[in-house]
């Protein structure tokens, strides 16, 4: 959880950095915002995804 909060503060960091150095208006850093939650919410699903089909798997191991 530690990670995802540090990831979230790190998008938003480089967001507007990356805004501030390139002189892009206020659409541009909505849409790098945007594009970094995102992405950070679809590698949060995909890691949260594999790990319940392990805990799932090892839990249908210990039935048999």
């Amino acid at each position: 959880m530690k990670q995802l909060l540090f990831l979230f503060f790190f998008v938003i960091s480089f967001g507007l950095q990356v805004a501030h150095a390139a002189t892009i208006g206020v659409p541009e850093i909505i849409l790098l915002l945007i594009t970094g939650f995102i992405a950070i919410a679809v590698i949060a699903g995909f890691v949260l995804l594999c790990l319940h089909l392990i805990r799932k798997a090892k839990a249908t191991q210990n039935e048999k």
